[in-house]
C-alpha cells in the first residue's frame, strides 16, 4: 500500500522543479489519519470518484503505470477496516489520506 502511494507521489511530482513528498499522520476527529502528500501534477476533484477504479487513469499517456495501484490501495485499506480518500487540484499536488481500524 505504501509502495503504491509513495510511488505515485514520486512519479507525479517528478516533473516539477522542486519535487517534494511528505508522509505523515495526524489525529483528526478521534482517529489517526495517515497521509502521503506531493507537490506534483495533481488532478481535478470532479474525477475523485474514479481514482480508485481499476485501469482508470486521470493522466493517460503522460505518466507510466498500470492503472491498478490506487485500486490496490483501496482494497488493502478496506480489508483493514479503514477508508481512503484524496484531495487535490490540477498542478497543485495531491494528498492521499487513509485510516485503519484501531
Amino acid at each position: 500500500m505504501f509502495e503504491n502511494l509513495i510511488g505515485n507521489a514520486l512519479k507525479f511530482s517528478a516533473k516539477v522543479e522542486k519535487p517534494a513528498v511528505e508522509v505523515g499522520a495526524k489525529w483528526l476527529n478521534g482517529e489517526t489519519v495517515f497521509f502521503v502528500r506531493d507537490n506534483g501534477a495533481g488532478f481535478d476533484m470532479k474525477y475523485s470518484d474514479e481514482l480508485f477504479t481499476v485501469f482508470k487513469r486521470l493522466h493517460p499517456g503522460e505518466f507510466e503505470g498500470s492503472g491498478v495501484g490506487l485500486a490496490t490501495v483501496q482494497r488493502i485499506v478496506a480489508r483493514h477496516g479503514g477508508r481512503v480518500w484524496a484531495e487535490s487540484a490540477p498542478r497543485a499536488g495531491a494528498t492521499f489520506y487513509f485510516t485503519l481500524r484501531e
